[in-house]
């Protein structure tokens, strides 16, 4: 009798342990089963905006629950990054990641995060061409005659950006560099106030990822000058002549974009995502947003994601470079640092 109830005993503790460990197992394979933050550092309208709500949107029709788009705005995209460096790794904090992200970690020795050690790389979603605008007003319609005009106001031309630090603040001291200009840097927290700044005419020059301004630019309300590609035109403004065919080498700049989360994923949650962005990318209708945004995107594995950080730009000190983004001159980025720091942001494949 007693051995019976023993025996009965163990039996119903095996049941409760087994229970209790599949109903663990089953809890840990469900991802996600609360809302997701996506959070962006550039205010609606840019061109992380656009992909990030174009994404989440399908991401949460597959997988049954909201991927909500948080946008951060301020120190050139260092705000949110901070924030999901320091976020749980549990797959609920994602960042839509753009160049920004190693440009900052190369030019600034204080960020509260480590760009090579705090992250968690997912999947790259697209690549994106810029392009040199200014408004009608400015009654110019090439790169000569803008650099002509520039020249004999130096100084007096102002361009805007989305804040100090920021992609296009680098790219258009590439500009100025390589034109021999001097124009004036005014930044903005994100890419859409430059853009309201151009049509505005606070500001008389500014690069920008084409999807941000193509409508004006079809409307009349900016001109596009030129764009940032290898010699090739972008199929979204092909009256449009690159930088090198304009005659200004060294111009040769890709945006892009990707989904990063805070160190420590679990393998299992960066492959979900990895996998479901990629699926969420094949839907026609995204797919073919896609295509109008960027042409050229595509939606790399994460072996393959390793963007063109900062390699664009000339060598020069550290204290130069300070100097010069207090001044708003001519900004100097180390070459070499950069490479080195995008060594250590490789993304790697899934095992």
């Amino acid at each position: 009798m007693i051995s019976l109830r023993k025996q009965t005993m163990r039996n119903a503790l095996l049941f409760i342990v087994t229970l209790f460990g599949a109903t663990l197992c089953f809890g840990a394979e469900v991802y996600p089963n609360k809302p997701v933050r996506v959070v962006v550092g550039f205010s609606p309208g840019g061109f992380a905006d656009l992909v990030a709500r174009l994404i989440s949107p399908q991401l949460g029709e597959q997988l049954g629950e909201p991927f909500v788009v948080d946008n951060r705005t301020g120190a050139a995209g260092t705000i949110a990054t901070a924030i999901v460096a320091k976020s749980a790794p549990d797959g609920y904090t994602l960042l839509l990641a753009e160049p920004g992200l190693t440009i900052n970690a190369a030019l600034h020795k204080s960020l509260s995060y480590d760009v090579a050690k705090d992250f968690t790389r997912i999947v790259q979603i697209a690549r994106v061409t810029d392009v040199l605008v200014v408004p009608p007003s400015l009654k110019v319609n090439t790169i000569k005659e803008f650099i002509a005009l520039a020249q004999a106001n130096p100084g007096k031309l102002n361009y805007g950006s989305g804040g100090t630090g920021s992609t296009l603040h680098l790219y258009a001291e590439l500009f100025n560099r390589a034109a021999k200009v001097n124009t004036t840097h005014v930044p903005y927290k994100g890419a859409a106030g430059t853009v309201t700044a151009l049509l505005g005419g606070q500001i008389q020059m500014s690069f920008a990822a084409i999807p941000s301004v193509l409508q004006h630019v079809n409307s009349g309300r900016l001109r596009a000058l030129a764009v940032t590609t290898d010699g090739t035109r972008s199929p979204l403004m092909p009256d449009v002549p690159s930088m090198s065919e304009a005659g200004i080498a060294g111009m040769t700049i890709y945006g892009w974009e990707g989904f990063i989360g805070p160190a420590g994923l679990p393998k299992g949650v960066v492959n979900k995502l990895h996998s479901e962005v990629l699926k969420a990318m094949a839907v026609p209708s995204v797919k073919e947003r896609l295509s109008q945004l960027a042409p050229n995107w595509w939606a790399a594995a994460r072996k393959n994601f390793q963007p063109t950080y900062a390699a664009n730009f000339s060598a020069g000190p550290r204290s130069s470079r300070r100097r010069v983004l207090r001044s708003n001159k001519h900004f100097v980025a180390s070459h070499q640092e950069a490479k080195n720091r995008a060594s250590c942001f490789d993304f790697c494949t899934p095992d």
